[in-house]
Parts: structure tokens; C-alpha cells; sequence
């Protein structure tokens, strides 16, 4: 037993040092990442600050470094070109933060988000570029790899948990939470990828159809292939309906056949080496690509029913393009049985990259097309005279709304600067002033501000006696000693009451002063303190409270916003 436990961590260890030797690069910059985050855990590091940007940067590195190293090994790069590669290659992630990175926001993140999957989707295609025959073994390979890895990076970090949680519950070791989570970067991210990573087979090594995994096997022949035959059926009695009702389906239902159609073409993808191994995988294979486009049909429709409606926004584009590659990819499985699957990964990293850049990106379409619904509304309604917004007292209330709601849209995804025809400083407080109506929400909008936690601005609370740090829900009263101040709080009624030996000294419903901070800064997610600041006062006592959250919807019951929940810091200074 003992030789093969000594067997075991010798093989384990030979694995972790094959990966360090032939990825060096790549690992590198993983562990960088990895001791980033930890200080970031430990150090309460804000989310936009210049170490989270880094870290991403970095991360961004990984598959950048592993492309590069594929390209040498398939003797695309020479050895003399690897090193001013991995130069040109640091170089461009350094752009990339000092440009790209410098906040993180819808565009920057939907944007690392597009091209890190292109660079891994690359990743995946370089060893077979100009290759015939063995992809798809190669990707399942890889695949099964990386499932079967992570669940042993799981057990890893589920088991050294166990011990430190044992640890510090027998012996009060004071270990903080933030260790847990190190233990999973650790367990994730260090042990996972080098152990992954010495697994990828060499350039130029066979892999036969004899070694698809008994397990991958089972699970798509008996039950993926099933379900997905169900779901097709569900999906075509749906179509069926809408064409007999002709009532088009709301969005949702286009993201459920956008994503159906990615799974159905991964299941076609894995099935293409056993297409001919039996009459059930021929006949699926061959059939669903066909299934599936009356399907996508149906979802462009549903799309371009409410792109004409509301005009394009960034999901509604990312559900176009990726509709349009996944019918491209159903056409090319339905009329090519000899084919290379490898251009479906290659045109999917394509389409990744040009969707996040340029101007044909989903950002710069979709403030077109929403700078177009806004001057076609403010010209229906004679609001436009020489380029300038002239205030009016006559819009429809469904014009309001689509007005505010496009305001709304840019404030919250873009900048304000980007809509055309709005002054320089507009703020949505000045909508009276420069439209002539109040922001209008839709039904039951919800709204919500919160304290700039990342300014690290320090609030003066120089005159106050007593402080409560944080108040977050009910706030019973307790026991009290003679003289002892009580203070209590109901977030049912927002009632706030300071109270000494049974007399209430102060007594306020909170959301009357949250819904005044709510009507001067409508539509402003996060405030600074003076802005989320509370101060009031009686013959008794002066309070200050600082929020910290506040959070409602515009319209309750009666038609006026209401407050949901409040977050806040209790100052008290006695008379």
C-alpha cells in the first residue's frame, strides 16, 4: 500500500513538473493571478481599483501565452521569434489595461469577457489548423480533462477545508473566513490549471475513436440525445401554436432556443467521431441540425419583432449574432457530412472579437440604434427645433417613458454625453427642466442607490457621542441598564426609535427622508456620503445617518415610489 501511495505522488508530481517545464509561461502568469486575488481577499481591495484590473489583465495573458506556445510547438514560430512574441504579447496586454481596462464597467468587462473566450477558443484550434482529421477527439479529450480535474480540485479544496474548519473549531485557531477562500484559489487555480495542463497531448500525437470515453458516451447516447429529442418536440408544439395564434413569444423565449441550439450543436460536435457507429447517432446526427433551423427562424422573427419595438440593445445583438453562427454552423452540419469541424470554433472566436470591437460592435450599434429612437420620438412630438431639446408639457405618457427609459439605458450601460442633443452637464434631476416631465419608470421599476465604497471617503462625524457602525435589518430592543440608550428599528415600517429608560427621545419613519434622497438623485446608482447623508434633530437630540443602500421601486400601490429596503450608520449626539 505504502509503494503505491509513493507511486501515486511520484507520478503526481512528474504530471506538475511536465506542465511547469512545457507551459512555464502561462503558469507563470496563473500563479501572479492567484497571489493578486489572495492579497485582494485579505486587503478588502475595491473592485475597480488598479490590482483587480491587473489581475485581469494577466488572466487575459493566459490564454494569449498558451496560443503562442502551440504555435511554436506546431513549428509556426520559430525559436527565434518565441521570445520577441512573448514580448509583442506582453506588450499588447500592458495596452490593454492602460486603455481598455481603465474601469470596469458594461462595455469593459462584456468586452474581456469576448476576447478571453476567443484567445482559449484559438487555444483549442491551433494544433489542428490545416488538419484533417482528429479534432474532435482532441477537444474531448480536453474536454473530460478539464471536468474531470476540476472535480478533483473540488475534493482538494473540500477536504483542506475540512481539516482547517476541524482545526479551528477543537482548538479556536481564530483561522479567518478569507483562508477558505485562498484555499479555493489555491485548489482552482494553481493545482487545477498545472495539472490540466499536463494533460494537453503533444503536437502531432494520434488519437483514435477506440479511446472516447465510456462515460461521455453513455451520457450522450442515453440521456442528453433524449432530452434534447424532447425538448425538440416541445419546442416544435410551440411554434405550431404561435403560428396558429400568431402571437409572438416575449425574449425569453429566444435566449431558450439560442442557448438549445448552442448545446444541440456541442452534442453534434462530440457525436461526429460515432456518427457510424450506430443507427441511432447517424439518424440524430443527421436530423437535428435540420430540426433546429425552423427554430432559429422563429427566434430572429420573435428578435426583430422587438428590435423594431425597442430598438437594438447590446443583449439583443449578442442573441443575433450568436442566432446567426449557430445557424450558420446547423446549415453547414445539415448540408456537408465530410466536414472540418474545427471552422466552427475558429468562426466562433472570430465572431467573439468582432462583437466587442469596432464599429460594428454591439456597443456602437446599440447606441445607434437607441440615438435613433430618440430623435424619431423627440421629432413625433415636435421636441427637436435647430439641434436643441425644446420642453413639453404634451408628451404621452408611453412616449415618456420610452424617452426616460433610453436615458436610463446610456446612464446605466454607456454615459449620459453619448445621447445626442443633451446638454453637456445633464443629470436626470434637471428632466423637468430640459424635457419638461419627470424621469417616467415602467411598472413596478426598481431603483437603488449605494454609497461610493471605493473613494475611501472619510465622513466627519466630529459633535456625535454614540455611533452604530451598521444597521441592516430589524434592530430588536434589548435589556437595558438604567440611563442606557435603546435604539430600535423595524424595516417593515422604516420607524427608527432612540429611547432611554422607556421614554423615545427620537422617533422617525426613515423612508421619508430616503425618498427625499431618491427624488434628488433619480437615477444615480451610487452617491457620494455628503449626497446618502441624513441629519435631523429635536429638543432632545441631534442624529445623522449615513446610508449606505437604498433600495425601492418607483411605483407601489397608490403610484408613488416606496422604499423596500435601507442600509445606514446611526450617529447620536444628547442636548
Amino acid at each position: 500500500m505504502r509503494e503505491k501511495i509513493k507511486d501515486y505522488l511520484k507520478n503526481l508530481i512528474a504530471r506538475l513538473a511536465g506542465s511547469l517545464k512545457r507551459f512555464p509561461e502561462a503558469l507563470l502568469l496563473v500563479f501572479s493571478v492567484v497571489v493578486l486575488l489572495i492579497y485582494i481577499n485579505h486587503h478588502s481591495v475595491p473592485s475597480n481599483s488598479a490590482l483587480v484590473r491587473s489581475a485581469m489583465a494577466l488572466a487575459l495573458g493566459v490564454p494569449l501565452a498558451l496560443g503562442l506556445k502551440m504555435l511554436w510547438e506546431r513549428g509556426t514560430l520559430s525559436r527565434k521569434m518565441l521570445v520577441p512574441s512573448y514580448g509583442a504579447a506582453a506588450l499588447a496586454l500592458f495596452m490593454y489595461y492602460s486603455f481598455l481596462l481603465t474601469k470596469l464597467d458594461m462595455v469593459s468587462v462584456s468586452r474581456y469577457v469576448g476576447i478571453s473566450a476567443a484567445l482559449y477558443l484559438l487555444f483549442l484550434a491551433i494544433p489542428y489548423l490545416w488538419r484533417k482529421e482528429g479534432f474532435e477527439m482532441y477537444v474531448i479529450k480536453l474536454f473530460t480533462g478539464f471536468i474531470a480535474t476540476y472535480f478533483y480540485a473540488l475534493i482538494l479544496f473540500a477536504g483542506l477545508a475540512a481539516i482547517l474548519f476541524t482545526i479551528n473549531t477543537l482548538f479556536a485557531a481564530g483561522i479567518s473566513e478569507e483562508v477558505y477562500f485562498d484555499l479555493w484559489l489555491m485548489s482552482a487555480g494553481v493545482f487545477a490549471p498545472t495539472y490540466f495542463l499536463a494533460g494537453v497531448p503533444a503536437y502531432g500525437e494520434e488519437l483514435s475513436v477506440e479511446d472516447y470515453p465510456t462515460f461521455l458516451r453513455v451520457l450522450l447516447l442515453y440521456i442528453v440525445m433524449p432530452l434534447l429529442a424532447v425538448y425538440t418536440g416541445i419546442l416544435y408544439v410551440y411554434f405550431i401554436k404561435i403560428l396558429v395564434t400568431r402571437i409572438w413569444p416575449a425574449g425569453m423565449v429566444s435566449n431558450l432556443v439560442l442557448w438549445y441550439s448552442f448545446i444541440s450543436l456541442a452534442v453534434v460536435f462530440f457525436l461526429y467521431q460515432m456518427k457510424d457507429k450506430n443507427t441511432w447517432t447517424h439518424w440524430f446526427e443527421i436530423y437535428l441540425p435540420r430540426l433546429i433551423l425552423p427554430l432559429l427562424i422563429m427566434m430572429f422573427v420573435a428578435m426583430g419583432i422587438r428590435i423594431e419595438a425597442y430598438g437594438v440593445t447590446e443583449n439583443r445583438y449578442l442573441v443575433l449574432a450568436g442566432g446567426v453562427w449557430s445557424s450558420g454552423c446547423m446549415l453547414y452540419c445539415a448540408l456537408i457530412r465530410k466536414r472540418m469541424n474545427i471552422g466552427m470554433v475558429i468562426s466562433a472566436a472570430v465572431i467573439a472579437v468582432l462583437v466587442v470591437s469596432g464599429p460594428w460592435s454591439c456597443y456602437a450599434v446599440s447606441k445607434y440604434s437607441q440615438n435613433a429612437r430618440f430623435e424619431r420620438i423627440l421629432l413625433q412630438n415636435h421636441m427637436l427645433v435647430d439641434g436643441k431639446i425644446v420642453p413639453s408639457q404634451q408628451v404621452s405618457t408611453a412616449d415618456q417613458r420610452t424617452l426616460s427609459s433610453i436615458l436610463q439605458y446610456f446612464q446605466n450601460s454607456h454615459n449620459l454625453t453619448d445621447v445626442k442633443y443633451l446638454p453637456a452637464d445633464f443629470k436626470m434631476n434637471k428632466m423637468n427642466e430640459i424635457f419638461g416631465f419627470s424621469l417616467a419608470m415602467g411598472r413596478d421599476t426598481h431603483f437603488s442607490h449605494n454609497i461610493d465604497m471605493e473613494n475611501n471617503e472619510m465622513q466627519d462625524i466630529r459633535g456625535y457621542d454614540y455611533s452604530l457602525p451598521m444597521v441592516r435589518g430589524t434592530v430588536q430592543k434589548p435589556a437595558a441598564r438604567p440611563g442606557e440608550l435603546i435604539l430600535t428599528y423595524d424595516p417593515g415600517s422604516t420607524i427608527l426609535t432612540l429611547s432611554r429608560d422607556g421614554q423615545a427621545l427620537y422617533q422617525k419613519e426613515l423612508s421619508s427622508a430616503a425618498l427625499a434622497i431618491h427624488s434628488a438623485h433619480i437615477g444615480q446608482n451610487v452617491l457620494g456620503n455628503k449626497d446618502m447623508t441624513y441629519v435631523d434633530e429635536n429638543e432632545t437630540v441631534k442624529i445623522m445617518l449615513l446610508f449606505t443602500n437604498i433600495s425601492g421601486s418607483e411605483e407601489g400601490g397608490d403610484g408613488q415610489p416606496r422604499i423596500e429596503w435601507l442600509d445606514f450608520s446611526v450617529f447620536v449626539s444628547l442636548k
